[in-house]
């Protein structure tokens, strides 16, 4: 008789903990702060809009670590909709939807960014000539997959190397500036924007948490590969805890060097910020560093999403509601390997296709709802459910999700009215998945059926 292959717990609270990191901090800190900067008007607003984003999207953050402490499974937000809306309707239109839009458009945005920061690197080492972009992503979805496919243990350990070297470069884009340029400490004392009011300025704080808020996203990262993780009760909180406050002191503290050691006119001009930043104590020696910082960046991200994302369709697959091949564990490697192809695979499309962004902007509505859902179900277990074993729970319950609910409707209010389209196609995209549904669910009940005849 043939064993059952299970899932193995090789990551511990460093790999967590890198985990959540990595997966958080990609590419737009050191780009999207210009904006922001030209959005709210004043060097201090920038912090405030910053650290406000950070603190709402910490309140997901802590919901998610409560529901995965109490739910350590894979699949994470799949595992979650699914016991607190009762049906697996909800769990496998997350998991469509991640599958066939959302994370595969996710990975080739990212892979893409990554490529495109190399490029220039390349290009100044001698090494390439032209432009081989998509080549590069492609490469890289290739290098991350194979080596996610050999075992979880495996991208563990690349998290915490890729990871590791984030963080040096990016205290090296904070400490270098403020050690080698005059920076005046006094422009954060800057508050207003002038020739505004009050509400004006709280509206325009709102409109650049937006872009903020998108920088904090990938801390539930790691709920998605509970199951591969030792003591995942006492360790995924932590690890959410603390690499999610990690991440706040250091966007915090990056932001800071680029409005003291900038002119605040200069920073709003600005398209590549971090680049400048380096560029203007560093010359061209310190553009070439930052471009290489933010490729390290993209990559420990590409790394977390082909770390977690196949881990949500192999639930999906695992419940009866997808391929079967896709459910399958690997016996020498105890992962998910034949999901993690599947996703690398269609990731890759997405990159030579070129068709990633307009994926994202389409699929960005109805993925926000799901998350809300997920935050929501913190609210409903705790009513139906208030016997269930909860080693963490969330400061604050309730106005910790409530607040974070009440927020993204207002957001997803906003989308709705000014990308009414993009919604409408996001929610096809999401419809599409209900035949393959009412299929899949008819064939697993019928399987069932067969093994189990004196269940009839």
């Amino acid at each position: 008789m043939n064993k059952v292959r299970t899932l193995v717990r090789d990551l511990g609270r460093l790999e967590a903990t890198t985990l959540v990191v990595g997966g958080i901090i990609g590419t737009t800190i050191f780009l999207v702060t210009a904006d922001v900067a030209r959005i709210v008007g004043s060097p201090f607003l920038v912090l405030v809009t910053w650290l406000v984003a950070g603190l709402l999207a910490g309140t997901a953050a802590l919901c998610f670590a409560e529901l995965s402490a109490a739910m350590p499974k894979t699949g994470g937000t799949y595992v979650f909709l699914r016991r607190a809306y009762g049906t697996d309707l909800v769990s496998f239109s997350y998991a469509w939807m991640m599958c066939f839009a959302y994370a595969t458009g996710a990975i080739a945005v990212v892979a893409i960014m990554a490529a495109t920061f190399l490029m220039p690197v390349l290009q100044q080492l001698g090494l390439v000539d032209g432009d081989h972009v998509k080549t590069i992503a492609v490469t890289l979805i290739f290098v991350l997959t194979v080596l996610n496919s050999q075992g979880v243990r495996q991208g563990g350990i690349t998290q915490n190397v890729v990871t590791a070297l984030k963080l040096s470069l990016i205290l090296a884009v904070i400490l270098i500036p403020l050690l080698l340029a005059d920076w005046q400490p006094v422009e954060l004392l800057n508050v207003a924007y002038a020739g505004t009011d009050l509400p004006t300025t709280l509206q325009n704080i709102g409109n650049g948490m937006i872009l903020c808020l998108f920088s904090y996203s990938g801390a539930y990262f790691i709920t998605h590969v509970a199951e591969e993780v030792r003591e995942p009760e006492k360790n995924i909180p932590r690890a959410i805890t603390m690499g999610f406050g990690l991440v706040v002191l250091l966007y915090l503290a990056i932001n800071v060097t680029y409005l003291i050691v900038m002119p605040f006119d200069e920073v709003q001009s600005s398209s590549h910020i971090a680049s400048d930043t380096m560029a203007h104590v560093l010359g061209p020696t310190g553009a070439m560093v930052t471009a290489f910082a933010i490729f390290c960046s993209a990559v420990g991200v590409l790394n977390a999403q082909l770390l977690n994302y196949p881990r949500v369709v192999f639930a999906m697959a695992k419940d009866g509601l997808f391929f079967r091949r896709i459910a399958e564990i690997g016996n020498r490697t105890r992962a998910p390997s034949n999901a993690i192809v599947l996703v690398g695979v269609l990731s890759s499309v997405y990159a030579v296709s070129g068709s990633y962004s307009q994926i994202l902007t389409v699929v960005a509505f109805v993925a926000h709802v799901f998350i809300c859902l997920a935050v929501a179900a913190v609210i409903i277990l705790r009513i139906r459910e208030p016997d269930l074993e909860r080693p963490y729970k969330v400061w604050g319950y309730p106005f910790t999700p409530i607040i974070f609910i009440v927020v993204s409707v207002i957001y997803l209010g906003n989308l709705a009215v000014h990308q009414t389209m993009g919604a409408a196609i996001g929610t096809f995209v999401v419809l599409a998945g209900l035949p393959f549904y009412w299929y899949w669910k008819r064939a697993s009940l019928i399987d069932r059926t067969a093994d189990h005849p004196d269940e009839q």
